[in-house]
């Protein structure tokens, strides 16, 4: 069916890609496994639960870092995996495919998530891109042709992007390598050096979900893990506390707490006082930690507008451009690769 047409967003931990006939997306780990260097055995969610588990002679990976396309023939794979499990196994091709890219990156970069549908088997009719901020600002039900200025602070897996938007234009845009991972490092550290033991990055993930509170008086609280004693090498039970993980989050998070204050202080001043009525918009997978809004809202002076589902925003914003023609100002094709 040739008006089939498929949001994509692709980030280091995550896929998600929408569809607009079917009124659904699917979202699964940007992960593949693969054996002996030559055997796949597992693709997103599947490979995820290998991840920090496998033995030696299984890999188990993430084609996307900072961002960026690191490994297109693994990526290309989880694509066409993920497309396959979307349409429940039906071999629909000539599909229209809008992709959100990131916006702080070369355009070489960005031709990469053209090219990665474009070389897919899946054969698309047509290929459209629209930059992540922008997808985000109308995930978030911004009018983006309203000359009001609104900040975009969306925190991912590997990065945050900071935006500054207005008339539909970005005004300011930075990627900084604070999020998600960032976080889990500082847990993993934190682990290390107070309880002389050893722990990976889903278990400090586990951690994080489920302690962190980055209220003004969080409750106390503890999680029961196992951990490698550093001496022995042996595993271990261990009794984690709430303060160890938020005293190693909020540490993490204040780098970037400083960066939004710089940025604030870098934007025009009409468009600053906008914000400053309007409030902060804080989206990406990252924002799910408890009251992270709150200390953003404390430490900054602004209110903080924290989406529902915030993990989901930027392909909501991508499917919402899909559904509706207003929109299609705000997508483009790189030139070399306009279709006839």
């Amino acid at each position: 069916m040739s008006e089939d047409k498929f949001g994509l967003d692709i980030g280091t931990w995550n896929i998600r890609l929408s569809s607009l006939s079917a009124g659904t997306f699917i979202s699964e780990k940007n992960f593949i496994a693969v054996k002996d260097k030559k055997y796949i055995i597992g693709y997103g969610n599947d490979a995820f639960d290998m991840y920090e588990r496998a033995p030696e002679n299984i890999d188990v990976d993430f084609p996307v870092h900072d961002s960026v396309i690191s490994e297109i023939d693994k990526m290309q794979m989880i694509l066409e995996y993920i497309y396959k499990k979307l349409n429940r196994g039906k071999n629909i091709k000539g599909g229209h495919f809008l992709i959100s890219v990131p916006t702080d990156t070369t355009e070489v970069e960005k031709r990469a998530f053209h090219e990665l549908v474009a070389n897919s088997k899946l054969r698309a009719r047509s290929i459209s891109m629209v930059e992540k901020s922008v997808a985000d600002a109308i995930g978030c039900g911004i009018d983006i042709k309203s000359p009001k200025g609104n900040f975009i602070v969306n925190m991912g897996a590997d990065t945050t992007d900071l935006t500054v938007m207005s008339l539909g234009s970005i005004v300011i845009n930075h990627s900084v390598k604070i999020a998600g991972r960032k976080f889990d490092e500082a847990i993993i550290n934190a682990v290390k050096q107070t309880e002389q033991k050893l722990i990976g990055y889903k278990t400090a993930e586990a951690l994080k979900i489920n302690l962190a509170d980055m209220g003004e008086k969080p409750e106390p609280g503890e999680m029961k893990i196992f951990a490698s004693q550093m001496a022995s090498g042996l595993p271990a039970r261990t009794i984690i506390s709430s303060d160890l993980v938020n005293n190693a989050v909020k540490g993490a998070l204040m780098p970037l707490l400083d960066l939004i204050r710089n940025t604030l202080e870098k934007t025009p001043p009409e468009l600053a006082a906008d914000i400053i009525e309007n409030g902060i918009y804080l989206l990406g997978g990252s924002a799910s930690m408890k009251n992270i809004g709150s200390l953003f809202a404390r430490v900054t002076g602004i209110k903080v507008k924290l989406l529902k589902d915030p993990a989901n925003s930027t392909i909501r914003g991508v499917t919402t451009i899909l559904n509706n023609s207003r929109f299609d100002s705000v997508r483009y094709i790189p030139k070399e690769k306009e279709y006839n």
